[in-house]
């Protein structure tokens, strides 16, 4: 910011007719603006003033503001400048140490490192945006875990996983079979008919239970609003939808094709916002502006993931629904 001060001393020599020739003289001085009026009383004796005011205040990017003055001045008047005048142009302003066009990037993340499911490399954990939707891996919706080999669609993509018709297992495990789990459902249990032609719903079948083992319970690690079976609620223009993710047409980008469905509601994993949850298919950026950070309860740790995949989590874990879990496999 650049400040030009003009002291300006203006002598005022007025002469009263008859007083014998005696002078008065007034000195003024004046910082950023001098205003100088001079008036005479013997009409006979002309004295013309100089007003010089000189403003130059630059208010940083919001650009610069200059007011000057001059008027002509006679041989009378005397004008003296006291201090050093920056040679510098009034009207240049200086840069402003900020660039305006640096942006803040950190999105709390960190740099993208592959992570194997089960030794393998897939999809969701190679650090790759495989769909180009600009979103990479744990950052992908699409992307359930690294044991998922399909960032386009929610269903994962890997070779007999899930891949019965009927028979459900875990959805999120990154296998199938309910060896490991214990988890059991079927699709011909379900009036919404999720199996589709391919396994119908079927009123008259009669294995479908309603409570799950605590092993099932206890090992299949569910998203916050899904089932575990592969059944979760997203919200779309304020409206909650329960759909199948195991269809292989279903992604958020394209709900229409993906199947309804019914929750099992004993591995049901509500999820509640209020407490500052993060829901299927949304990021911590959804959550109410009370939050702090996203609710994992005693055994996770919350995290941050960036669109290059990017995340906080201890090495092992990944970051789903703004929390870190083992990588499963």
């Amino acid at each position: 910011m650049t400040w030009i001060r003009l002291a300006v001393i203006t002598v005022l020599t007025i002469t009263h007719a008859g007083c014998g020739g005696k002078s008065e003289t007034t000195g003024s001085e004046s910082g950023s603006e001098t205003t100088t009026d001079g008036t005479t009383s013997d009409p006979t004796t002309t004295t013309t003033t100089a007003t010089t005011t000189t403003d130059s205040d630059t208010a940083g990017p919001t650009g610069s503001e200059t007011d000057s003055t001059s008027d002509t001045t006679d041989a009378t008047t005397e004008d003296t400048t006291d201090g050093t005048t920056d040679p510098t142009d009034p009207s240049t302003t200086d840069p402003s140490t900020t660039d305006p066009s640096t942006t803040d990037t950190d999105t709390g993340g960190g740099e993208c490192i592959e992570k194997e499911c089960g030794g393998k490399l897939y999809e969701c954990g190679d650090c790759i945006d495989n769909d180009n939707d600009g979103l990479v891996d744990a950052a992908d919706p699409e992307c359930l875990s690294p044991c998922d080999d399909d960032e386009s669609y929610f269903a994962t993509g890997l070779p007999g996983d899930n891949m019965d018709p009927c028979n459900q297992d875990c959805f999120f495990d990154g296998n199938s079979g309910s060896g490991d789990d214990k988890c059991q459902w079927n699709l011909k249990c379900d009036p919404e008919n999720p199996g589709g032609d391919d396994c119908p719903y079927d009123p008259n079948f009669n294995n479908c239970p309603e409570e799950q083992m605590q092993t099932c319970l206890e090992e299949c690690a569910v998203p916050n609003g899904c089932d575990c079976f592969g059944c979760c609620t997203v919200t779309f223009e304020g409206m909650d939808y329960d759909i199948y993710i195991g269809d292989p047409d279903c992604s958020l980008a394209n709900l229409d094709l993906c199947q309804p469905c019914t929750k099992n509601f004993d591995c049901d994993d509500d999820c509640e916002p209020e407490l500052c949850e993060v829901c299927f298919g949304q990021d911590p950026e959804d959550l109410p502006p009370e939050c702090d950070e996203p609710e994992c309860g005693e055994e996770n740790l919350p995290c941050m993931v960036d669109n290059m995949g990017g995340d906080n989590c201890p090495d092992g874990q990944y970051c789903a629904n703004g929390c870190c879990f083992i990588i499963p496999g």
